[in-house]
């Protein structure tokens, strides 16, 4: 495993973001919207349990007849929607979304690797993979002596990639083919140490779900994220909204690593709990 540069976890400040984006009047005002004009209420309202249904089957969820959600979407930024995730959830091999991309390492894969075996020392902690496609990372942790594994992803051909690719782990790990919004909502409180994501999992939820809130209510103790702060369909104040949920920034890698051809800059992002739970 390539070791990524680690900076102190006590120190009160994390490298700052890059100056360019947080000036750029677009990105601000993309940020600004989504991390702070949201009506959250909407999201329980608009979104029913079987438009993730349809979604995860290949169909675009009906909800309000369709056609006047579809307007609403377009019409209305906040708005709730779930179709940002419709290439995901109908991915296969010879598609754009194929689980052929997510069997191999890369170099931001074994960077938050690093972080996660190091806020995870105890290989009994419980751990949850947020997308975790077709078990790449999973797979690195159940080598290293992980077991207590979970993940979910909505992609069903990436999780039957996963079982034939890495069966011993998959054997293992619990699995859930899922939205991310439905199955996070449905975990109990504090039920995984640390929870992790890779990649454009977070950017491309509607942030008229409260996915940080969520994650945070599951979480024990940390949080790994490799994320496009800059890019992406919605990017947000994810700092901002981390430590409203009582989770500081301990680390911070920027750029961690980047992606071709587009060659979108990633940071690599770690939170920990402000107390320990039952203190």
């Amino acid at each position: 495993m390539t070791s990524a540069k680690m900076t102190n976890s006590n120190e009160p400040c994390c490298r700052p973001p890059d100056l360019r984006y947080i000036l750029n009047k677009r990105v601000a005002w993309s940020r600004f919207c989504n991390t702070f004009l949201q009506a959250h209420f909407l999201f329980d309202w608009v979104i029913r349990d079987e438009d993730f249904d349809s979604l995860l089957a290949g169909r675009r969820p009906s909800t309000l007849g369709g056609k006047i959600q579809r307007l609403l979407e377009k019409s209305l930024w906040f708005w709730p929607r779930i179709v940002d995730a419709t290439e995901w959830a109908t991915g296969s091999e010879g598609r754009l979304q194929t689980p052929d991309n997510y069997v191999v390492l890369d170099r931001s894969s074994e960077l938050v690797l690093n972080e996660v075996m190091r806020y995870a020392g105890n290989k009994q902690a419980s751990i949850l993979d947020l997308c975790c496609n077709s078990g790449r990372h999973l797979n690195a942790l159940y080598k290293a002596g992980y077991r207590n594994l979970s993940g979910v992803d909505a992609m069903g051909t990436a999780l039957e990639r996963f079982r034939s690719e890495f069966p011993d782990t998959a054997a293992c790990a619990k699995l859930s083919h899922d939205l991310l919004q439905r199955f996070i909502r449905r975990q109990p409180d504090l039920s995984a140490d640390l929870i992790y994501s890779h990649g454009a999992t977070l950017e491309l939820i509607h942030p008229a779900f409260e996915i940080v809130r969520h994650i945070c209510r599951v979480a024990r103790q940390h949080v790994v994220l490799y994320v496009y702060e800059h890019g992406h369909a919605y990017p947000r104040w994810w700092i901002y909204e981390f430590r409203r949920q009582g989770f500081y920034l301990v680390r911070a890698e920027r750029p961690a690593a980047q992606f071709t051809p587009d060659k979108l800059e990633g940071s690599l992002l770690v939170f920990q709990r402000i107390r320990s739970v039952g203190t």
